[in-house]
């Protein structure tokens, strides 16, 4: 009869951030470590987006960051453009060998209200800009899971 050993070690696949990035705020979600699920996480400055991953995260617990790209309905760009890409720039500088993607962010912030709405919440929950961002930075990040494990399944 075969025994059957139990497995003694965990090892961890590392997890996705997902950053909606504002003039003033950035929302901010993780995935799981299977890269499966988003959630949002917290609403922080912009200005202090690096300070903020250097004592919260390790790049060798990263599979890397997704970043919401501001676009007009032309797919033109935004004022808000020119903060996701400095905010960008700042994360490649920091860890040159992080993967960065960028997603189409329109209308997540609208989507992230409806939510908000459609499930009862109290208008001063739907006012909350901060939880707003951290719901649209989980559902940048969803987005792009989403699609990433449908193009690994095909």
């Amino acid at each position: 009869m075969t025994k059957i050993q139990p497995m003694t070690t965990f090892v961890s696949m590392g997890i996705w951030l997902g950053l909606d990035v504002g003039g003033k705020r950035t929302g901010i979600a993780e995935s799981d470590e299977n890269g499966l699920l988003a959630f949002p996480k917290e609403t922080i400055l912009t200005s202090e987006i690096l300070t903020y991953l250097k004592s919260n995260h390790e790049i060798s617990f990263l599979n890397g960051i997704v970043i919401g790209n501001p676009k007009r309905l032309d797919g033109g760009e935004t004022h808000g453009t020119q903060h996701a890409k400095a905010v960008f720039e700042k994360i490649s500088n920091l860890w040159p060998s992080i993967e960065i993607h960028w997603v189409d962010e329109r209308f997540t912030s609208k989507i992230a209200a409806q939510a908000a709405h459609l499930s009862g919440a109290k208008s001063r929950i739907k006012k909350n800009k901060s939880m707003l961002d951290s719901a649209s930075a989980c559902i940048i990040l969803d987005s792009f899971l989403t699609q990433k494990n449908l193009n690994e399944k095909s």
